[in-house]
């Protein structure tokens, strides 16, 4: 089989995937749109690129993330990114859970020095390779919108990216991260269409 129209495939099988779980529209199909659970994975820059988007930021994180987005029975992990990646939180998400994470949010110090965005998101890789194949992932990066040093530059993340989407806010920008998981990304999407 070409390899081309193989990666290709791949791209939209994630794309699709990513569209039904978390458009606007999905949302707009009521609260109970999703019924497979998703390990969301976010990485915040605690890095001082932060400092004039970090109070909206983590108010974005709390509010669309935690209280929107993420379900009773996902799986969610938040890493800050500084000089070098830092696991804060992982755990099933319950209510109570999901207080905890907002709470744990809240409290990041955000530091001078540079983002280990390439630790971070290699230590997501592992994580999501060595979870179980039948679940969505829902990666996202929290950066500071210095445009002189993007986030993520093509030679440290080689082989770690299969897509992304930016959204860019005053201070601070959001990267929904497809990471290089082939193989998990084409079981994910089929089970998420035996399971509808």
């Amino acid at each position: 089989m070409n390899q081309k129209w193989v990666k290709f495939s791949i791209k939209k099988l994630f794309l699709l995937g990513w569209f039904l779980v978390f458009s606007p529209f999905a949302r707009t199909w009521g609260e109970d749109a999703r019924s497979i659970p998703v390990d969301v994975y976010i990485i915040v820059d605690s890095s001082s690129s932060m400092e004039k988007g970090k109070e909206e930021a983590v108010n974005w994180l709390c509010t669309t993330v935690i209280d929107g987005i993420v379900k009773t029975g996902d799986s969610l992990s938040i890493w800050t990114a500084g000089t070098q990646p830092d696991l804060i939180y992982s755990r099933a998400v319950s209510a109570e859970t999901k207080e905890e994470a907002k709470n744990l949010i809240r409290q990041i110090r955000f530091l001078g020095g540079a983002a280990d965005y390439k630790g971070a998101l290699n230590e997501v890789r592992a994580r999501a390779l060595a979870g179980p194949g039948n679940r969505m992932i829902y990666t996202l990066l929290v950066s500071g919108a210095n445009p002189k040093d993007p986030p993520i530059k093509e030679a440290e993340s080689a082989g770690l990216l299969l897509y992304s989407r930016v959204e860019s806010f005053a201070g601070w920008r959001v990267f929904t991260i497809g990471l290089d998981i082939s193989a998990r990304v084409r079981e994910s999407a089929d089970s998420y269409m035996k399971n509808r």
